[in-house]
């Protein structure tokens, strides 16, 4: 009997550390919703702690639980907009072995649908992991880095091939590929005139025809029919 109430005391206190448990990731994750959002409005530098316990619904000391200072937060979002845009990096074996028009357009697919998905988290990312300082920064330079060598490659690829124009900069229109893709939310209406997935092949198209690429050779990439 008595080990029979020390099982069950100590299931109690199990269930009540996993409630815990899941209350404190809910709560963080508010907090980390909530800085998004208020960065996104008002810029980080202009956001203060008791805006974003404000909006959460707590007090500004009970955050502190939670992350260490406002630069925690934003380092935060800036990592998860990069971890989500990863499987941008992978490519299907039939793309990976095709054309340079074809793998840029299919990259430029995978990266818009990525940032459709994570609008608000880019946008934040994007205009504000400058603030960032230190070891963080260096870190986030490193990841962002290597997105560009990516495109960049594919770019290269087809200066030679001969599929884009050779005198052309591939530093420079990687920048500007990635300029144009990463403010798109900040102008973007899902009420417009094209989706997200259509604005994604128009940029494809506008980028390969700028290259000197043939829109022969992009319109219709391996794999897809119709």
């Amino acid at each position: 009997m008595k080990g029979m109430m020390i099982l069950s005391v100590s299931q109690g206190r199990q269930r009540t550390a996993t409630k815990s448990r899941v209350a404190g990731e809910q709560r963080w994750e508010e907090i980390v919703e909530a800085a998004a959002k208020i960065f996104s409005q008002k810029g980080y530098e202009a956001t203060s702690l008791q805006d974003i316990a404000n909006t959460v619904g707590i007090l500004k000391g009970s955050m502190y639980y939670y992350f260490k200072n406002k630069e925690d937060l934003l380092f935060e979002l800036v990592q998860r907009a990069l971890d989500a845009h990863q499987p941008s990096l992978v490519e299907e074996p039939e793309i990976a072995e095709a054309a340079a028009p074809v793998r840029l357009r299919a990259f430029i697919r995978r990266w818009m649908a990525l940032n459709r998905k994570q609008r608000l988290w880019r946008g934040v990312a994007e205009s504000e992991f400058g603030r960032l300082r230190g070891k963080r920064l260096k870190e986030v330079i490193a990841e962002r880095d290597k997105f560009s060598a990516f495109a960049k490659e594919i770019i290269e690829q087809g200066m030679r091939d001969g599929d884009f124009d050779s005198d052309i900069d591939p530093s420079v229109v990687t920048s500007t590929l990635f300029e144009l893709m990463n403010t798109t939310q900040t102008w973007f209406k899902p009420s417009g005139r094209l989706s997200y997935a259509e604005l994604a092949d128009w940029y494809a198209t506008f980028f390969i025809r700028g290259l000197g690429g043939s829109d022969e050779r992009v319109a219709k990439s391996p794999g897809e029919t119709g």
